[in-house]
């Protein structure tokens, strides 16, 4: 029994290090993208350029679940149209403003060592996460002003 639980628990660690270290579709470096559009029940945000996607993205949501958000303060991820601004500066590794207002980003991680486990569980107070290597992309192939559609 003790042999079987120890194999189990060497499998499990196995599969655990391959998921947070197996490569994921990125950019050519330098490709930019006109549009971004989130699917919130989906936990996905994809790319585009001039109508095709060229990339595609699992994030975390708000952890008040798939509800519109209704004013600031509750937390909850928007839905609409709403035109990006990148920051300069945030307590994230990187982010860009949706335009929504109340502070509602695409950002990484303050920890990047959570990496890709963040999925597991949405974790926001409404703004949309990424990994850190993930939101680098995003952030050098967006221009201010690219539009941004936030999908139920």
């Amino acid at each position: 029994m003790k042999r079987k639980l120890k194999i189990l628990g060497y499998g499990t660690l196995i599969t655990l290090f391959g998921y947070y270290f197996y490569p994921e579709n990125q950019l050519i470096k330098g490709q930019k993208a006109d549009k971004i559009v989130v699917y919130k029940t989906d936990h996905v945000l994809k790319l585009y350029y001039q109508g095709e996607i060229i990339a595609s993205y699992s994030v975390s949501i708000s952890k008040k679940g798939q509800d519109a958000k209704k004013k600031c303060g509750d937390h909850l991820t928007p839905e609409g149209q709403f035109q990006i601004k990148k920051r300069t500066w945030s307590a994230y590794h990187k982010a860009i403003d949706v335009g929504y207002g109340c502070d509602v980003l695409i950002h990484g991680q303050k920890y990047g060592w959570v990496g890709k486990f963040h999925r597991w569980k949405d974790w926001t107070l409404g703004c949309i996460a990424l990994t850190n290597p993930e939101i680098d992309e995003i952030y050098d192939a967006v221009d201010n002003g690219c539009t941004i559609e936030i999908m139920p």
